[in-house]
């Protein structure tokens, strides 16, 4: 039954790269994590499709001892979701809830962090990372009025984890204490009741860092602030990296948003899943970019009828040096390259056929410059 969830039923008859057009595509290789053999893995694939290289990690190999779960799952119920390729051709793999290991290029284990870690990672430009953790709470915490745990007993509290090169945890920021301190409390309250009763009251998804090199395009905040999503409130924000005050807010018109990207231009891209459940009925999902100054839509790609795209749940997008935009439709087992100087055609697609009627899952998509990749061809002993 777990694996059936990581095979969704689908209309597409063809598999690997379906749509290829050389001249508006980037070219590079294109990292994928991915559901494929009845097991989550990671793999860089080129613009034909041929697998260039695959890093392959069990929950049981990577967490031996789990002392930091009650349950420790079966291998086929781990699911790969939030993931970096790092120079050399380390990567860093979330087991999403799990844990998170970093691999070398051989698929070895550098390090290991055995926390409930999910959906993100942001490796940074000095070697360290960003990761989103969470902690179950059972009793509710005077610190937080009005937030009680739910009807099971417990909530989930998110965590933004800063994370040193070999590892360890260097700092660790609770995201409830970023919206109480801040005054932004009122995030997680509607409706009349006095107290928020619930198990996820945030659904942070999302973690990213405004690099040096693009901060200029944002005068309203600085290097090192840092972007958040909270998918539960349906809110993005930008908030101080030092003291971790909210510096700026936005709550809609997206609807459990998912991966928020700094651009160049000083907007803002969005992957807005505009999640209805298991089809469509407030809009097919879309991709928008946003300018964070006057909040408004400046572009967008959304599924149609003649182009359906809808993923409900997980999705992501990635700004390419061209311009064109990498799209990932997770729940549909496909990635797809949209070219907006080309009234947004899609001129790459590639499908994750598992067998007929049915696609494996894809979690994460990242398109990479061949220059950049140099670790191909080495041999593992």
């Amino acid at each position: 039954q777990t694996r059936a969830n990581h095979l969704p039923p689908t209309p597409m008859a063809k598999g690997g790269v379906t749509r290829y057009e050389r001249a508006p595509a980037w070219p590079g290789y294109t990292f994928l994590t991915i559901f494929r053999d009845n097991r989550f893995g990671a793999m860089l694939i080129d613009m034909e499709g041929q697998v260039l290289h695959r890093w392959e990690i069990a929950f049981s190999e990577a967490f031996p001892e789990p002392r930091h779960l009650d349950v420790p799952p079966p291998d086929y119920d781990m699911v790969l979701h939030g993931t970096a390729l790092l120079p050399g051709g380390d990567v860093i793999l979330n087991m999403e809830g799990l844990g998170a290991v970093r691999l070398d290029r051989c698929s070895q284990p550098v390090w290991r962090l055995p926390r409930m870690t999910h959906h993100t990672v942001d490796y940074l430009p000095n070697g360290e990372t960003m990761i989103a953790v969470d902690r179950t709470r059972h009793p509710a915490d005077p610190r937080y009025p009005r937030l009680s745990p739910g009807p099971e007993g417990y909530y989930i509290e998110n965590f933004v984890v800063r994370l040193r090169p070999d590892g360890s945890v260097a700092q660790e920021v609770p995201l409830m204490d970023i919206l109480y301190d801040s005054g932004w409390a009122s995030l997680l309250f509607y409706g009349e009741e006095s107290t928020i009763r619930t198990e996820q009251p945030t659904h942070m998804n999302d973690i990213e860092v405004l690099r040096e090199d693009m901060a200029a395009a944002f005068p309203q905040f600085r290097a090192g602030d840092v972007m958040l999503s909270i998918r539960n409130s349906n809110t993005i924000m930008v908030v101080d990296g030092q003291t971790w005050r909210v510096k700026w807010t936005m709550t809609g018109p997206f609807l459990y948003q998912h991966d928020p990207d700094f651009m160049p231009n000083g907007h803002i891209l969005l992957f807005d899943n505009r999640r209805t459940g298991g089809r469509p009925r407030l809009g097919y999902s879309r991709v928008i970019e946003i300018d964070p100054a006057t909040r408004d839509i400046v572009w967008s790609y959304q599924g149609t009828d003649e182009e359906p795209f809808y993923t409900d749940i997980r999705g992501m997008q990635q700004l390419l040096p061209n311009g064109n935009v990498l799209v990932l439709e997770a729940q549909q087992g496909r990635v797809f390259e949209v070219a907006r100087e080309s009234d947004n055609r899609i001129v790459w697609e590639y499908v994750n056929l598992a067998r007929d009627g049915y696609v494996g899952l894809i979690t994460g998509a990242e398109r990479v410059a061949p220059e950049q990749v140099t670790f191909l061809g080495g041999s593992c002993g």
